[in-house]
């Protein structure tokens, strides 16, 4: 009788505990193991958040196992987590978009950039200010691109046709700014925490123009999660959240450290020590914070910011079908305490 008893009370247990989502591996049962997808290959600034909260134990006593998988772009980020190979990403919101579109499974829980880190390198002596004095000028990107459709983008709200208004040079994405440091082209699309640095660090004096704009966002890097997953890990995902989020909130802190950690993350691989800071500080001052995070905190998300990239995806041929942007994300467990910068 008290087997019996006892067999029906663990299976109670383990079916409040799937309805739930609370995972025993919070309370002793062994940890959580988590692999979380990375949209790069090699130690970046872009996951300092990662680095800090393993370095640190933060993950650790949050009862988590977390494992890094470092891919070779966005799009093999998605993959991975749609397929299951890692349960946890961080993307560009238009690579998770699109497989969205495509029936994978997954959700948007925690917005990393709340804008994009694409725009459009310029010199400062040519004396573009804005976008609409592209006019009449040449351009280096790779078109079929994200970057390249949310250049179209900026330039048909403007009345400027990119087919007959400016000179589009379509090349491969490693040669847009060498294109333009060697004067074929005016001005180039890229990264702000990339090329844009690259430039700098070359001597070049150069501005930046983003796509994203304070009224109509286009939303950057997200960490996104597979949903089978989620259904049965909520809480797993909550502790995941509060502990990349501490982690995060150190680097903030701790900016010399932080990028002494991206370094000697992975002492195979030359990572520059002024190129990490620069594009950290790009990351904090520009791209995780703006009016929204000092009100709300970081890494909320709106209806609005995923319906402006859904309308220039589909513009721009990149999603084949309708999406719904209230679907594609929540923010129910980014933690309640994320700091307000």
């Amino acid at each position: 009788m008290k087997m019996r008893l006892l067999c029906r009370l663990v299976t109670g247990l383990f079916a409040l505990s799937a309805a739930s989502g609370w995972s025993l591996g919070a309370h002793g049962q062994g940890p959580d193991k988590i692999k979380v997808a990375l949209h790069w290959n090699t130690p970046a600034h872009q996951f300092l958040q990662y680095y800090a909260a393993i370095k640190l134990g933060y993950y650790k006593e949050q009862n988590l196992d977390v494992e890094l998988l470092p891919l070779a772009g966005s799009i093999p980020a998605v993959v991975s987590v749609s397929a299951g190979d890692a349960q946890i990403g961080q993307a560009s919101s238009d690579a998770i978009l699109v497989s969205f579109a495509s029936g994978a499974h997954l959700k948007a829980v925690f917005l990393f950039y709340q804008q994009s880190p694409n725009g459009a390198i310029v010199f400062k002596s040519s004396g573009i200010k804005s976008f609409a004095d592209l006019r009449g000028k040449t351009i280096a990107t790779s078109v079929a691109s994200p970057e390249g459709i949310m250049l179209n983008a900026r330039l048909r709200e403007l009345g400027i046709d990119p087919e007959k208004d400016i000179r589009i040079l379509n090349v491969a994405p490693g040669a847009k700014l060498t294109m333009q440091l060697t004067g074929q082209a005016d001005v180039s699309t890229g990264l702000a925490d990339f090329q844009y640095i690259q430039a700098q660090m070359q001597g070049r004096q150069v501005d930046f123009l983003s796509f994203s704009t304070e009224a109509e966002p286009l939303y950057g890097h997200a960490i996104f999660v597979n949903t089978d997953w989620l259904a049965t890990h909520q809480d797993a995902t909550r502790r995941f959240l509060a502990a990349t989020v501490r982690g995060m909130t150190w680097a903030h802190d701790n900016i010399d450290k932080a990028v002494e950690m991206v370094v000697q993350w992975d002492p195979s691989v030359n990572v520059p020590a002024d190129f990490t800071r620069r594009g950290w500080q790009v990351n904090l001052n520009d791209l995780i914070r703006n009016n929204r995070t000092a009100r709300d905190g970081i890494g909320r998300m709106e209806v609005a910011g995923w319906a402006n990239l859904v309308k220039v995806l589909k513009d721009g041929g990149m999603l084949k079908s309708d999406v719904d942007p209230a679907t594609v994300f929540t923010n129910d467990y980014i933690p309640p305490d994320a700091p307000k910068w």
